[in-house]
Formats: C-alpha cells, structure tokens, sequence
C-alpha cells in the first residue's frame, strides 16, 4: 500500500467515525497499529486532517441552510476572503466553471438567510449569487438524519462537554472527562448518549492543501420525478461526503471525493445513465477556503448540572 493509498483509507474512515480506534484502522487497511498511529499523527499534525465534533444544526436552532454558488468579476480569493467572515457561513470553496465560488450558509431562519445573501451581493467584485435551498440531508460528514428528539434537553456539562470535543474530536475520556470535571465512565456514557442521539457528531475535515492527492468534485443533478434514485446511487458510492435534496436550478447536490479524474468521469457517466437522471452537471473544488463546522455553544439554552 503506497502512502497515499494508507491516507485515503485513513481519511475515509474517520470520516464516517472520527472516533474509531488505530486497532480497528489497522485491521480495516491491513497494517500495523504502530503505522495507522504514526500516520493519523502526521495528517494531524501537518494539519491535513482535522477531527472535530459537529452539533446538529437543528440541535442549534439552525433550520435555514443554503447552497450559494457565486460568480465573481475580481479574483475569486480576494472575494472568498471577504465571504468567509459574513455570519452563518460554514464553508467557502474556489471552484472551476462559471460560478468562481460555493459557499454553504446556516441560519435561524429564512430572513435571515435573506439577509446574508444581500450581504454575499454587496461584496465587491460579487456579479451573480444563485441560491439552493437544501431541503433533505441524505449524506453528510456532519449532518446526519435529523435527531429523533429535536428538543432533547441539554445541561451545561453536555455543552461543555461538546465544546472540548469541537477542538479536539478524538480527545480521550478520562482527559475529557478531567477538563469538565467528570469521571471517565461518566464522560464516556455521554458522549455515547450525544452520538446515538445524534445530537452531534465526529468526524474528519480533510484541509487538502496543495500536496493532497485527492480532490472534492461537486455534481448538481436535474431529476426527472423523484430524486429518490439519484440520492440512492451518490449516498452509496466511496468517497461519498455529502448528498442533499435541494430546490432552485438542481434537485440534487453532492460531493465526492476521488482521487484521478478518470474516477470522476466515470461517476458523472454512471449517474447520467440513471433512468430518472436528466442532467448532471459538475466542479471541482480547487481550493477551499474555509471549512468550519465548529459552532460557538455559550449561547445555547442551559439546563442544570445534574
């Protein structure tokens, strides 16, 4: 296995459960634990690879959540610099095609994601925003399906708890447990509890700078009907890292990372010979700006510590 078959294995994994074990790692990708260790280090540490906890949206209060692709008549990084501090906004990317950057926003409600998108317009060197709303999450690093109890009840040590984990994703329970004053069973038990309620989730942010092999490829399909084959066929397929029903000009958007551009090209003919498939259109993303899922919690509502 070459070294960038080991980290695109490794990245892959974490990206599902960024919590998962070197031992499980190891056996998954048929190397040593002593290799995944020093490996998952380097990528680390490098600061290739992040791995961060991310609270639902909806755990938020964030129930507006939107697709801007945005074409620019300056360059598109000046621009992208200006975007990535506007409120809500979680992810900025340099793209190919006509829309010189995509950026994901996430707010309360639609007037204030109105709002946003006026401030995206009034950045200079801004020509067209054209938006999409997503409507339902069907894959994603960071948003899974909506928590079965929208209005589970939080106390301060949950939140201080997710606030450590948002830093450092694979921090240990019994250091965890230390720094909010748990024990690590107890520390244990409810991080065990946030994810199985899906309340938040951990998981790997890939910085691809550069050097990195890999790249994120972004497809927007027109369905005929249903998108529910469409959704099927981009949920289930490797690389997978993000799949959303939406309405505006798509009705469907995802993301896939690959590695060659054979691999990409074959994805957009294999989803073209879908039945329901009308049209499918693609970018890459050449570089990305901001990707930043870690969310402030000291305004959240807090119950007692028990």
């Amino acid at each position: 296995m070459t070294t960038a078959e080991l980290d695109e294995g490794l990245v892959r994994a974490l990206q599902q459960d960024g919590r998962v074990s070197f031992s499980d790692l190891a056996r998954q990708l048929g190397v040593s634990r002593a290799v995944v260790g020093a490996r998952v280090s380097e990528l680390t540490e490098s600061g290739h690879l992040r791995i961060v906890a991310a609270v639902h949206p909806r755990v938020l209060g964030l129930n507006a959540l939107a697709h801007l692709s945005i074409t620019v008549s300056r360059p598109a990084g000046e621009v992208a610099e200006q975007l990535k501090d506007l409120d809500g906004c979680v992810f900025v990317s340099l793209t190919s095609g006509a829309a010189g950057i995509v950026a994901e926003f996430r707010h309360p409600g639609m007037p204030d994601l109105y709002a946003q998108i006026d401030a995206v317009r009034a950045v200079p060197g801004v020509e067209r925003v054209d938006v999409l709303l997503y409507r339902d999450i069907a894959k994603s690093l960071f948003l899974s399906a909506e928590p079965p109890t929208p209005g589970i009840e939080l106390d301060e040590t949950d939140l201080d708890l997710m606030t450590v984990l948002q830093r450092d994703g694979r921090i240990g329970f019994e250091a965890l447990g230390r720094e909010i004053g748990l024990s690590t069973s107890a520390a244990r038990t409810r991080v065990l509890r946030l994810l199985g309620a899906r309340v938040m989730q951990i998981g790997a942010i890939r910085t691809r700078k550069g050097d990195t092999p890999s790249f994120a490829v972004g497809f927007g399909v027109r369905t005929r009907g249903p998108a529910d084959e469409a959704v099927a066929f981009f949920a289930t397929t490797q690389g997978v890292e993000f799949v959303t029903t939406c309405f505006g000009r798509f009705d469907l958007v995802a993301t896939v990372g690959v590695t060659t551009p054979a691999e990409a090209l074959r994805l957009m003919d294999d989803a073209r010979a879908l039945a329901s498939v009308a049209s499918v259109e693609s970018w890459v993303h050449l570089a990305i700006v901001q990707e930043r899922y870690e969310r402030p919690l000291e305004a959240m509502p807090r119950g007692p510590k028990p």
